[in-house]
């Protein structure tokens, strides 16, 4: 098990080290676009998530998540090499769709292979600790793109799609390593049967969350940080560039924010031990929407990066936290990535929906749109959370080192 645990943080680190994310805003009006176009591509990704997330996690969990893991990434290759040479909105929306395409067949996947794998081997309990260093992994690769990317941008803003592409094909031969989980083969179907069957299990996953208020709650919660957090992929560019940083300075920045967030995904269980699951949940999200409100708010170059700062710990404890506890409220584990595709889903959706608007407001604005959002969704979520009696106090039980809520009798 220790290889395929190797293999699999070596796969997190590469397949979403992605070179561009310092520049592509830059990237993008150098072509031609302007911010309102580059918020639809921003929704147009999300609607194909929403599309093609729930079958290509019903695809995973039927031929196996590490072959749905080697397809994204080589369809994160063919989005790079057709924005590498695009110069209008129809071939940037040609790449977005290909990226949205490598997402929703990672996404999940990649989660579902990690938590089955231990669970195989009787150390489902490490998966906190694992998926926090998995989340680490991502993030510490994510910090050397975006240096390398601001650096590369800095001489031709083209480049780092190039070399984004290069890097996700090296993830998908480090996923030819790994232990395949593909299924055991069962009769043979036919067409018309393997569909319904398909369909059934499509149902049954979706049928699982709506009827574990637990869960929704959860998905709720992830979708309203996960708008928060992506938001600053687009918006950190201008806002950065607008206070004399250079390409290469904001490739630095970002790498800066990964570099952190790492640090406190890796930290993600030691934390759980002397802080509640709940209590770290609604810190989150309380400070990740005080600290849009007061972006704005500071003066000079490099004063608000203090604020960033809390935006990148939050960015590291967020995946972590949410994978954790998703993985451990799903029940039936051969649903385990269709349901996990479907959070994904809510999360896009919510994206899908912020973007048009922000694209409307424009940049700066969109940073207290980022504030008010954060602090409507703490309100609706501390409302409905207290009416379902702690959602999360459960599963905060469940970690190593929590004080107990429910009977230890419950724990998995």
């Amino acid at each position: 098990m220790a290889r395929d645990l190797r293999l699999f943080y070596l796969f997190r680190l590469l397949a979403t080290s992605y070179l561009w994310v310092p520049i592509f805003v830059a990237f993008m009006r150098q072509r031609g676009l302007g911010f309102d176009e580059i918020a639809l591509l921003h929704a147009l990704y999300s609607v194909v998530v929403i599309l093609v997330e729930i079958p290509t996690g019903a695809l995973a969990d039927r031929i196996g998540r590490r072959q749905s893991m080697m397809v994204g990434a080589l369809a994160m290759v063919a989005s790079c090499l057709v924005a590498y040479n695009a110069h209008g909105l129809a071939a940037f929306a040609l790449a977005e769709i290909l990226a949205a395409m490598s997402m929703a067949l990672c996404s999940g996947a990649d989660s579902a292979y990690l938590y089955d794998l231990l669970k195989r081997h009787q150390r489902g309990d490490e998966y906190p600790r694992r998926e926090g260093a998995a989340s680490a992994w991502h993030l510490a690769g994510s910090g050397l793109a975006f240096a390398a990317g601001g650096a590369l941008g800095s001489i031709d803003l083209a480049l780092p799609y190039l070399v984004t592409a290069g890097v996700s094909a090296l993830a998908f031969v480090i996923a030819l390593f790994m232990s395949s989980d593909r299924p055991a083969p069962g009769h043979t179907q036919s067409a018309a049967a393997e569909l319904g069957s398909y369909i059934r299990h499509m149902h049954g996953s979706l049928r699982d969350v709506i009827t574990s208020r637990r869960l929704t709650w959860i998905i709720g919660y992830a979708a309203v940080v996960f708008v928060l957090l992506r938001s600053t992929v687009v918006l950190y560019q201008p806002y950065l560039d607008s206070r004399g940083f250079s390409t290469t300075e904001i490739g630095l920045v970002y790498a800066g924010s990964a570099f952190v967030a790492a640090f406190a995904a890796r930290r993600f269980s030691t934390i759980c031990r002397w802080a509640s699951e709940d209590g770290l949940a609604y810190w989150l999200l309380g400070a990740l929407s005080a600290s849009f409100l007061l972006l704005n708010h500071f003066h000079g170059a490099w004063a608000p990066l203090s604020m960033l700062l809390v935006q990148a710990v939050a960015n590291g404890l967020y995946s972590p936290l949410a994978k954790t506890m998703l993985n451990r409220n799903i029940v039936d584990s051969s649903r385990r990535a269709t349901i996990l595709s479907v959070e994904s889903i809510a999360r896009r959706a919510a994206m899908g929906v912020f973007w048009p608007i922000a694209g409307v407001v424009g940049s700066s604005a969109a940073m207290y749109l980022c504030g008010g959002i954060g602090f409507a969704g703490f309100i609706v979520l501390a409302v409905l959370g207290a009416k379902l009696v702690g959602p999360m106090a459960s599963v905060a039980s469940k970690l190593p080192g929590a004080m107990p809520v429910e009977s230890r009798e419950d724990r998995a």
